[in-house]
């Protein structure tokens, strides 16, 4: 019997593999796909941004999250990839990657210490308390240990190994859990306000209306699509804009710093001076031309005629609150994180172990955590890992 059955080689359990395993513990890694850590090659664009040196960004489970990265904070997952030999730099926003810019590179170095305990390919159907431990079976056989981890990740991307499975395997167990759904995802939209704009990125303060009440606001570069709306400041509302009638609305004026009442002075003088111009002229250096005949269409100003006091109070309220109702999210397969997932009133956060079944463990995604971009969600696993393989014990990284 190991000391440790870990269900799930992503970032939380290869995490918690080396950690134990640096402290002398025997280890099991059940992985359900053909090979460890698909999905953590895919973050960053293959970068791999691991985490983030600017305060704490989770808009679900904070003070759960919170509370293990006080146990697990930068500096100490900085020593962390220290020891395994990793170098990293921090780029912008505080998000960090390792200098070779290779996600690779953090794979290699949580894989390569744990290399010959990793089962592949192994789907974890039921596990069960025993006597003498804890027990996983699978239509290949069954593993038994001590200590058991579950850190299978969310609902998101099934094919690079995140299929909810864990959340299932603890449900069973009786764990209480919350529903899940995509967040940073893509957002499906009416067709309309993004006609003929596909391609175009702009820097915006978005907001979501539920009912046409504002729950939250993002501000950044927005991505038009063929389908909708992209990019990270809408992936960030995503969590946000589920409700059937949720609309984004987008404030191109925020990024030039104008008031309402300079705006539509600066739209006046421009009605003098283009004087035969489309209206839509008006909002040069302002849009680019397709955004800006979408704002007048929106704000239901003619190509022809002249512009009165009126149709300018209009174009100005528009380009303040440029209106997409939302259709739909993008789905699972789209999404970067799950929100949703087990509960964490029932784990420790400092050492992710039930408080209900002893030598039972939850770490990462799994648990209803999820953060914004920036390296928060792996930042958050990786540290749940650690802890868990940790298990009370002083890090060899410290000595």
């Amino acid at each position: 019997m190991t000391d440790w059955l870990i269900i799930g080689a992503g970032a939380a359990g290869l995490a918690c593999a080396v950690t134990a395993s640096s402290l002398g513990d025997t280890v099991c890694l059940l992985e359900r796909m053909d090979r460890p850590g698909k999905k953590l090659l895919a973050t960053g664009n293959g970068r791999c941004n691991l985490m983030n040196s600017q305060g704490l960004r989770y808009p679900q489970g904070r003070a759960f999250a919170a509370d293990v990265l006080r146990h697990m904070p930068y500096q100490k997952q900085m020593a962390f990839w220290r020891y395994l030999g990793v170098f990293l730099r921090e780029e912008e926003d505080g998000r960090v990657y390792p200098v070779t810019g290779q996600a690779s590179t953090v794979l290699d170095a949580l894989r390569l210490p744990v290399q010959e305990w990793i089962v592949p390919s192994h789907q974890v159907r039921t596990i069960s308390k025993r006597a003498e431990g804890w027990h996983a079976a699978c239509d290949e056989g069954s593993f038994a240990a001590k200590h058991i981890l579950i850190a299978t990740g969310g609902c998101s991307q099934s094919k690079l190994g995140s299929d909810g499975s864990g959340i299932r395997l603890l449900e069973q167990l009786g764990y209480p859990s919350a529903p899940c759904r995509p967040a940073l995802t893509q957002l499906e939209t009416e067709k309309e306000p993004v006609r003929g704009l596909e391609g175009i990125r702009v820097r915006a303060q978005v907001h979501v209306l539920a009912d046409g009440r504002r729950v939250h606001s993002e501000n950044g570069e927005v991505l038009f699509t063929a389908y909708g709306l992209s990019g990270i400041s809408i992936m960030q509302c995503a969590s946000y804009a589920y409700g059937p009638r949720s609309v984004i609305s987008l404030d191109f004026s925020a990024p030039l710093g104008l008031e309402r009442t300079e705006l539509l002075q600066e739209l006046e003088q421009r009605k003098d001076l283009i004087h035969d111009a489309p209206p839509f002229r008006l909002l040069t250096g302002f849009l680019v031309p397709r955004l800006a005949q979408a704002v007048c269409r929106q704000a239901k100003i003619s190509d022809r005629g002249p512009l009165r006091k009126t149709d300018l109070n209009r174009l100005m309220d528009t380009l303040c609150d440029y209106r997409v109702p939302v259709t739909k999210l993008r789905g699972f397969d789209a999404s970067q994180v799950t929100r949703g997932g087990i509960a964490t009133d029932d784990f420790r956060s400092d050492t992710l172990e039930s408080r209900r079944h002893p030598g039972l463990f939850a770490a990462g995604e799994v648990l209803d955590v999820d953060g914004d971009c920036g390296g928060f969600n792996l930042m958050f696993a990786f540290a749940s890992g650690i802890l868990a393989g940790l298990n009370g014990r002083k890090a060899p990284w410290e000595e």
